[in-house]
């Protein structure tokens, strides 16, 4: 059989199926019965990265792989017919607009016998179905149940998660990127989530990406090095910030974290200028530093009473010494040779005014019982020279 007939085969059964009002209900029994008989499988997922729409006919590969796959390999995800294999599977995918709004499609071609011309017409004869049914995706629930989770919404969220069919005991981590590009960020992220095997749930507004990451089968172990690594990337694109939490257990602990970083979020880089990544710890020690800087009292006091007698210093010296116990404690990790590459010094000049700081303040300033104080100290003073007081 040559590639005309398939060609003929594929675009005259496809039609007949999709458009036949008489025998199908809808556009979904229709496209079904279409992708069975043809032996492909469609997939319409929203902009936000999330399946609305499927039809699996061979499991050679799961749909979250085989979009993650694509999205993250694809050059141009405005070009119809974009060809990417998974695992050996011919994927297609591009833009498509459903009652106006727009969406992308993806089909794959379980036996690799279609051209990627024929595709192309199959995607139009698909839309145009779509249209002539009046199909109208539902609304995204993965969405809903993400914005539900920033919002605390907690009885809404476990509505949706049941809808979702899914189990709360699955939400692994929850992130957050702004200040990113939508493609830019969409596209490192499903290579991240390729290499991980990872499924997620995101959701998109304006320069920020949110999202929660499931405990499934298969999926790759990852520690904070990933994330710094997946971060730095990031970074790279644009992003000034990728926060994430670890150690989740359900829908509470979701909604909890999820919290945390927006208490956190506009405060992280007054705290940690040199930082991209953020994962619970930073997070909570910001918080923490926060909660100190509006409420006052004993705790702020006795916390900057412990850096005063270089506060009160004024002179030159004096706050290039409040600069360096500054990096060294919240950005150099005790390090004096960090420590003089992010100020551009000498590391001789980092260690001798660490001799002097330790000699003003009186203590051991790398002491594991003095280190926690300092960096609240510091960290409240970062806040309020910076965004004033709280």
């Amino acid at each position: 059989m040559n590639n005309e007939t398939f060609t003929n085969n594929l675009i005259n059964s496809s039609i007949y199926h999709l458009l036949n009002f008489e025998k199908y209900q809808n556009f979904q029994q229709a496209a079904r019965q279409a992708a069975t008989n043809n032996n492909y499988q469609i997939v319409l997922f929203s902009d936000d990265f999330n399946t609305l729409f499927s039809v699996e006919t061979k499991h050679d590969t799961t749909i979250e792989a085989a979009i993650s796959s694509s999205f993250a390999q694809v050059e141009d995800r405005e070009k119809k017919g974009s060809r990417v294999d998974v695992n050996g599977v011919a994927t297609y995918w591009g833009p498509c607009m459903v009652a106006g709004n727009k969406y992308y499609l993806m089909l794959v071609d379980n036996d690799k016998k279609y051209s990627q011309e024929d595709i192309v017409k199959l995607a139009e004869i698909i839309e145009l179905a779509m249209g002539m049914w009046n199909y109208v995706p539902l609304r995204d629930p993965s969405t809903e149940f993400i914005r539900a989770l920033r919002r605390g919404n907690k009885e809404l969220a476990q509505t949706l998660a049941a809808e979702l069919k899914l189990n709360e005991n699955d939400i692994a981590l929850v992130f957050a990127v702004s200040g990113i590009k939508k493609k830019d960020a969409q596209k490192l992220l499903a290579k991240f989530q390729a290499e991980k095997n990872m499924t997620t749930i995101i959701n998109v507004e304006q320069d920020e990406i949110t999202g929660i990451v499931l405990r499934t089968p298969g999926l790759a172990p990852y520690n904070s090095e990933d994330w710094e690594d997946f971060a730095q990337k990031m970074y790279e694109q644009g992003a000034p910030k990728t926060m994430h939490v670890r150690g989740l257990y359900n829908i509470e602990d979701a909604c909890n974290a999820f919290r945390l970083v927006g208490e956190s979020e506009a405060f992280l880089q007054l705290i940690f200028p040199y930082r991209h990544s953020f994962s619970k710890y930073e997070l909570v020690f910001t918080s923490t530093c926060i909660n100190m800087c509006m409420q006052g009292g004993v705790a702020k006091k006795n916390c900057l009473d412990l850096i005063r007698p270089i506060l009160v210093r004024t002179d030159l010296k004096s706050t290039q010494l409040k600069e360096t116990l500054e990096v060294f404690v919240l950005d150099a990790g005790l390090s004096t040779t960090k420590t003089a590459e992010l100020l551009d010094v000498h590391v001789n000049t980092v260690q001798y005014r660490l001799k002097r700081i330790r000699e003003i303040l009186g203590v051991d300033i790398t002491s594991n019982t003095i280190v926690p104080a300092l960096m609240s100290a510091l960290a409240i003073t970062r806040i309020e020279k910076e965004a004033g007081p709280l």
